[in-house]
């Protein structure tokens, strides 16, 4: 990202104009209203209670009780305006990340962590809006008073006010220090917090293999180690921050100090009134606590600013996956065709080589291997999850790089090895296939799934929660309901990676039997590891670390392939065993 953080804010805020005049306007008046009580002080001590003329206090008064008490309305007003800002803002922000994220390509999650995205999300996002919120609320009423403060007192007696002065140009220089030291702890400390974010976000979602296999000391161990680096980032931030802090307030004490005995010294000799010295002593406090008040501030932006940039680093990425780019698919045949595809998911290890297969329209094929071969790469190719690094897939003819990744994926109806089911109802997991199903559509796609009979033994059927990532279904019901879901969805093109790897015997033959009947007028295209579920395939390719050895259909591999007889062997025994 090589525009700065606070330039991407302020281009943001361009999209909010009403807003940010309300809020400065309201600001100036503010500022403004609390230049009456010190000027009606020195009216009071050098005028009124001189003159002893008591007919002139309470319309004095009055007018004091009516600036503090627009002032305060001015500033309740400005809350509340604010506060709405605040919330449409970070609502705005945190859609467009959200946006953002839906659209990126799989090899850029490939490289995130997902508790690092949950905290850009979470945290990120509000501290990123209180940078915008603290300029308009905080830094510029600061600025403005600072400057507004400095003008009237160099009106009013322009030594005593130079005087007052000396200080500032110290403060100013601790501000530069703080900037450069304290801004590179802040970025570390919020690195830090994303790292521990993660690695917790991980060991809640492995919780079950870290008790299986009674990891929780390793565990342990990492996540107090991770803990220790972020108390360690903090405690430097936090030294840094003590530093400065008091330094600042000893410089405002040094002002207060001279402003006393010069002050003094210059009342006694008659050059300044003690309705003018009280006038002072009231607006010394204006003029040193916006200072302190953007010493804080500072704090706050730099911290923003860190966050911010960690947001606007993934809005401002051109790596954007545009779904709707490319040509539409009218009626689809289905033939699929491999050429010469080689692909790989990192620099110095092929995935696949050289990979030829053909898919001829309305015919299943079957791609066999050991784990690792490269079987699934190929679904992640043809539905464009990723390209391939040489070679072309056609569909139809049509390479699938000149086809819009939605109008391609709508054609396919792809059932994935680990069933994910989001946190809804079996209805609003099963309406992601179809969104407008009636609920007899439903409960026929469970039936030809064999989830029928589970789902109506539950009390809220279609309307129960599955919980997160399906954790109130068994392995394989989650998986039927993810195969009831292909069902509804009745695409020409079937991916079937592992369909039936977490299910029964019995309900695996139930399912492949409603399978064929899907397969019907259809392209289909099957992993399996049992290969009684696919020895019937039209035609059976066979993988090896990344690379077609032979394909045929199961008799003709018998004979021409010994991997294939040495893969079919071990694959009936272990099903019979099973039996």
């Amino acid at each position: 990202m090589n525009v700065s953080p606070l330039r991407l804010i302020l281009r943001f805020m361009a999209h909010y104009p009403w807003r940010v005049a309300a809020g400065l306007l309201m600001a100036v008046a503010g500022t403004l209203l609390g230049f009456v009580f010190p000027g009606l002080t020195q009216w009071f001590l050098d005028d009124i209670i001189p003159s002893k003329v008591t007919s002139r206090i309470l319309p004095a008064s009055l007018m004091a009780l009516g600036a503090m008490g627009l002032r305060q309305l001015f500033f309740s007003l400005r809350t509340l305006a604010n506060n709405s800002f605040e919330l449409q803002m970070t609502y705005d922000l945190r859609s467009r990340l959200h946006d953002k994220i839906q659209h990126l390509p799989l090899k850029w999650f490939d490289r995130q962590s997902t508790g690092d995205i949950l905290m850009r999300m979470a945290d990120d996002v509000p501290a990123t809006q209180r940078v915008i919120l603290d300029g308009i609320d905080q830094a510029v009423p600061a600025i403005m008073q600072f400057l507004l403060t400095g003008v009237v007192m160099l009106w009013i007696y322009p030594k005593l006010a130079l005087v007052i002065f000396i200080p500032i140009p110290l403060i100013g220089m601790g501000g530069w220090i703080y900037n450069v030291w304290v801004a590179p702890r802040a970025s570390l400390a919020r690195d830090a917090a994303g790292g521990l974010n993660s690695l917790l976000h991980d060991n809640v979602a492995g919780i079950r293999q870290i008790k299986s296999y009674t990891l929780e000391p390793e565990k342990q161990d990492a996540f107090n180690q991770s803990s220790a680096s972020y108390r360690k980032q903090q405690t430097a931030l936090q030294r840094a921050w003590s530093v400065y802090g008091p330094g600042m307030g000893f410089m405002g004490d040094c002002g207060l100090i001279l402003l006393m005995g010069f002050g003094a010294y210059w009342c006694i000799k008659g050059e300044v009134t003690i309705g003018q010295l009280a006038q002072f002593l009231m607006l010394l406090g204006m003029l040193y606590e916006p200072i302190g008040r953007l010493g804080g501030i500072n704090n706050t932006m730099i911290t923003g600013l860190v966050a911010a940039r960690r947001v606007f680093e993934i809005i401002e990425t051109d790596d954007v996956e545009d779904l709707s780019v490319g040509a539409k698919l009218g009626e689809v045949n289905g033939e699929i065709r491999f050429e010469n595809v080689s692909f790989s998911y990192s620099p110095d290890r092929p995935t696949i080589s050289d990979v030829n297969l053909l898919v001829p329209a309305h015919q299943t094929v079957a791609i066999v291997g050991a784990t690792g071969s490269g079987k699934s790469t190929l679904f992640q190719l043809l539905t464009r999850f990723y390209d391939p690094s040489s070679g072309d897939i056609f569909l139809d003819g049509n390479s699938t790089r000149t086809l819009s990744k939605s109008s391609l994926r709508d054609a396919l109806g792809y059932v994935t090895q680990e069933s994910y089911l989001f946190d809804q109802t079996i209805r609003e997991n099963l309406k992601i296939g179809k969104p407008d199903a009636t609920d007899a559509e439903l409960w026929s796609a469970l039936e030809n799934a064999c989830a029928k009979e589970f789902v109506e033994r539950i009390p809220e059927g279609l309307d129960s929660k599955v919980g997160e990532r399906g954790s109130r279904l068994s392995g394989g019901e989650k998986q039927r309901i993810s195969i009831a879901r292909a069902f509804l969805k009745d695409a020409p093109i079937l991916l079937l990676d592992e369909a039936t790897s977490a299910v029964d015997s019995k309900s695996e033959k139930l399912i492949q039997q409603a399978l064929d009947d899907l397969r019907a007028n259809r392209t289909c295209l099957v992993i399996a590891h049992r290969l009684s579920t696919i020895k019937n395939a039209n035609q059976i390719y066979v993988m090896k670390q990344g690379v077609v050895l032979a394909h045929g259909t199961h008799e003709e591999l018998l004979k021409s392939s010994e991997y294939y007889a040495e893969l079919a062997k071990l694959s009936f025994t272990a099903e019979k065993l099973e039996g």
